[in-house]
């Protein structure tokens, strides 16, 4: 009997054996069906061969790198830092992954996200002009601009001086409030500019950059007094509006670049998200619509999306838009709350009921980020930050 047995479990660790064999012909299999449809630009037929590696074999790193990049050429940048983040914990700590996943973060503007991974590829790469500027933009816009100023100087002071390193070195001047030194910097930058309008253009965007909207909004308004029809120039004019929080004038300037270029994507959803946030839904939904169009996986657009959609009472077109929104950036509890009204709206509440835990768990999340900093920081001791958030 004990014989019979044992040939039992040989015969089950055999087929066990079999059946791990076969999963790696298949994921190879797959793999090598990705990789082919990936050069072929077939990335949606790539990325459903990649899931089915991860499916057959979960630690693949490379399967999880290159639906990285996939996620980033479609703009879908949550996604893409989550595929690399989990390649790198696999043991994929490879310096192209931490340079992907730091652009990643900077694509959705969130320096602080990209700093550790530039700061890495900086550590084992230090002669690398790219990964320092890379760095040092991070840093200027994390407000560490001592440090950025520092890895950007010499760059700019070399014969062979990086156009992108003077322009973040003027861009770290101005943050910190060296505007002489800003201005030499940018002066020399486009004193090589085709024609004046492209100069001022050009000094608008690097103002915008660096918070001065005031010397951006002039320095746009003098590019369009000398050539009306450059392109963007509107739509940049607008943004330098928005962020000195002007917004007639905002509107105004958006509107006349839609008037010239129908389809510029940045005017569609920077009027349209103004006229949802302003409460004129009915006006501002067309704009978006149309930027989603072009953009079907932004999360902002999403999010004004559905905003507006469900303010408007249209609960099932606020649900479409509020999931996708909530898919890209599963941290955002904003668009996760919208959602769990959405999801009532349309009486479907246990889907209402998981959402509002979700939304629970990151507050949660956010209230021991804030513990854990006010400790740190000996601003408090243990137990008080509790109490101090009970009342």
């Amino acid at each position: 009997m004990k014989k019979h047995v044992g040939s039992v479990l040989l015969g089950v660790l055999l087929l066990a054996q079999c059946v791990s064999v076969q999963a790696v012909e298949s994921a190879r299999a797959c793999f090598d069906r990705a990789t082919q449809a990936m050069q072929s630009g077939k990335d949606a037929e790539a990325e459903a061969e990649f899931k089915k590696v991860l499916h057959l074999d979960a630690g693949n790193a490379g399967a999880l790198i290159n639906l990285g990049v996939i996620y980033a050429r479609e703009h879908r940048y949550i996604e893409a830092i989550a595929a690399y983040k989990k390649a790198l914990s696999k043991g994929a700590d490879l310096p192209e992954v931490q340079l992907n996943a730091g652009l990643a973060y900077l694509k959705l503007e969130d320096y602080n996200g990209a700093l550790p991974y530039f700061r890495k590829a900086h550590e084992r790469a230090p002669e690398n002009r790219r990964v320092t500027i890379l760095l040092a933009t991070s840093l200027v816009f994390s407000e560490h601009t001592d440090e950025a100023i520092a890895l950007l100087k010499p760059l700019a002071d070399a014969p062979d001086a990086d156009p992108a390193a003077l322009y973040f070195l003027g861009i770290g001047y101005a943050h910190a409030g060296q505007k002489e030194n800003a201005q030499q910097l940018f002066a020399r930058l486009f004193a090589s500019a085709a024609t004046s309008a492209q100069r001022d253009f050009m000094l608008g965007k690097a103002y915008v950059d660096a918070t001065d909207f005031d010397e951006a909004i002039a320095a746009f308004q003098a590019a369009l007094h000398n050539a009306p029809e450059l392109p963007g120039g509107y739509r940049e004019l607008g943004k330098a509006y928005l962020g000195a929080h002007q917004e007639r004038e905002a509107e105004q300037a958006f509107t006349e670049a839609l008037r010239r270029d129908a389809n510029d994507l940045g005017a569609l959803y920077y009027l349209g998200s103004m006229l949802v946030q302003d409460e004129r839904y009915d006006e501002g939904l067309p704009y978006l619509k149309k930027a989603a169009e072009q953009a079907p996986h932004s999360w902002a657009i999403n999010f004004y999306l559905g905003k507006g959609e469900l303010a408007l009472g249209h609960a099932a077109e606020a649900v479409v838009h509020l999931e996708e929104a909530s898919r890209l950036n599963p941290d955002d509890a904003g668009a996760s709350y919208l959602l769990v009204r959405a999801y009532k709206a349309e009486g479907k509440m246990q889907q209402a009921a998981a959402t509002l835990r979700h939304v629970q768990m990151l507050h949660g999340a956010s209230l021991d980020v804030e513990r854990r900093a006010l400790k740190n920081a000996g601003v408090v001791k243990d137990g008080e930050v509790e109490s101090s958030h009970a009342k």
